[in-house]
């Protein structure tokens, strides 16, 4: 297995570090069933499409009128839907043995700062770990788009030849590419090897025991 030395080492949020996407269905549900009197997922609307959304930009395409309402409404309802969230198992290790080495972990993710916080304190993963992060309210655009990693770079002052960015999604390999960095990708998460190797990453792993080792960590315990 090839290991990547880099001291900065950039994550992906959903699908790399947590799985949250039983806390937004229920946190969907809750808000589509209290203020829009209807079920979710609402028709006419792929999956694919609804959970690449930003929260504000489906309640925009279903309830126009609505929006902002349902945006607050969303935000004050996630935190009692945390019990929903999966944590892979090693990760908050992985994290503390990155630092406590001298390595440099950032998280660059599409989700809003709010959210991010409330699921690394679900992970145990003190936010404090990462030299940098990035989330939806600091760039327009979103990976694939290299922008959100580029400012990762920026924030952590780091150069992409001494960095490698780990993620879940075609998505995060696009992006790393765009940027100069190799990407490790992840099939745990919510894309499977094949959908991932399609994009050629530099490291396709399966376990979070295997993305330590990749990322040459020594990991108790953890999962294969």
């Amino acid at each position: 297995m090839k290991n990547f030395p880099q001291t900065h080492v950039m994550f992906d949020l959903d699908g790399t570090l947590v799985d949250t996407r039983a806390a937004v269905t229920e946190c969907y549900r809750k808000v589509f069933r209290s203020l829009l009197d209807a079920d979710f997922p609402p028709e006419g609307v792929p999956e694919h499409d609804i959970f690449a959304m930003r929260p504000h930009e489906l309640f925009a395409r279903v309830a126009p009128e609505k929006t902002e309402l349902l945006f607050a409404a969303y935000r004050d309802t996630y935190p009692a839907c945390t019990d929903h969230i999966s944590v892979f198992p090693g990760v908050a290790d992985l994290i503390a043995e990155l630092v406590r080495s001298g390595r440099k972990p950032s998280l660059v993710t599409n989700k809003g700062l709010e959210r991010t916080l409330i699921d690394l304190g679900v992970a145990g993963i003190p936010s404090e770990s990462f030299v940098a992060i990035v989330t939806a309210e600091d760039t327009v655009e979103r990976k694939p788009h290299p922008a959100p990693i580029l400012l990762g770079l920026d924030r952590a002052e780091a150069n992409a030849a001494d960095a490698v960015y780990v993620g879940d999604g075609p998505q995060d390999v696009i992006a790393a590419h765009a940027c100069g960095m190799p990407a490790i990708a992840v099939s745990y998460g919510f894309y499977d090897a094949a959908a991932l190797a399609e994009h050629d990453p530099e490291a396709l792993v399966a376990s979070i025991a295997e993305l330590a080792r990749c990322l040459d960590v020594a990991l108790i315990g953890a999962a294969e």
